[in-house]
């Protein structure tokens, strides 16, 4: 369960998926069951419909011309049992999943593992996923936003400021906010810089929503138009083209 510590919101950022026409339900059943491995508390993900379809040109012309612009890692602790990785392993199997790519990773990994990182995604225009083990530490559920070279260090300066923090790891290509934790996990929001020459594939049916109470503050120091599109919501994008969504309000509880 959920215990807060004083000043938190587990809202502050949610991920909103847009499906194709009649695919919003079962996508975001699927969801619901593999964050259910992690808690079944966590209510990050909601899943609504575009009006029309992606067109599958467009989105594999943008899968062919760059790295994917989200990413979501599952980071389960190895001592709570290596079958429950293996489980989420299993699950990105099979339907709706569909392989994506594999990287190699470094540290220490158990002999179960293989030495690289598979990555899986349900449709070519929402994020990647993967699930990892961690080996001390809280469980993590990590989005990530990979930026261009070039505009690293901005994203890092609009995103602190949008979450009104500094990242709590930052190294030269990356850097990480814990936006939520409680006593068994956390929920962080990561950069991570992309070699230079190497372009975003926006992943147009993603888009991050943080919680703001101030938005009459905050829009004059946005690098980019911030229009309001309902009575708690306004629209922006960062400096790789990436929409964002601020929701107007105050923090609830759970």
């Amino acid at each position: 369960e959920f215990v807060l510590e004083e000043g938190q919101d587990p809202f502050q950022m949610t991920v909103h998926l847009l499906a194709n026409p009649g695919e919003s339900q079962g996508l975001q059943k699927t969801l619901d069951c593999l964050l259910h491995w992690l808690s079944p508390d966590i209510q990050l993900f909601h899943v609504s419909e575009r009006a029309t379809p992606v067109k599958c040109c467009e989105t594999q012309r943008r899968k062919k011309s760059g790295y994917p612009s989200h990413s979501v890692i599952l980071f389960l602790h190895e001592d709570f049992g290596e079958e429950r990785i293996l489980q989420v392993h299993d699950f990105f199997q099979g339907p709706p999943w569909h392989y994506h790519h594999s990287e190699s990773v470094g540290g220490k990994i158990l002999p179960y593992m293989i030495c690289c990182q598979d990555f899986y995604s349900l449709d070519a225009s929402m994020p990647i996923w993967a699930v990892r083990q961690v080996h001390y530490g809280n469980e993590i559920l990590r989005v990530t936003v990979c930026c261009s070279n070039e505009n690293f260090e901005d994203a890092v300066k609009l995103y602190e400021l949008i979450l009104q923090k500094k990242a709590a790891v930052q190294k030269t290509d990356f850097c990480c906010f814990t936006v939520f934790s409680s006593q068994s996990f956390s929920i962080q929001l990561s950069l991570k810089q992309l070699p230079l020459g190497v372009p975003v594939d926006l992943k147009v049916s993603a888009v991050l929503q943080f919680r703001v109470h101030a938005i009459g503050e905050l829009v004059p120091l946005l690098p980019n138009p911030c229009i309001p599109i309902s009575n708690a919501r306004w629209q922006t994008e960062d400096y790789d083209g990436n929409k964002i969504l601020f929701q107007v309000g105050i923090a609830l509880g759970l």
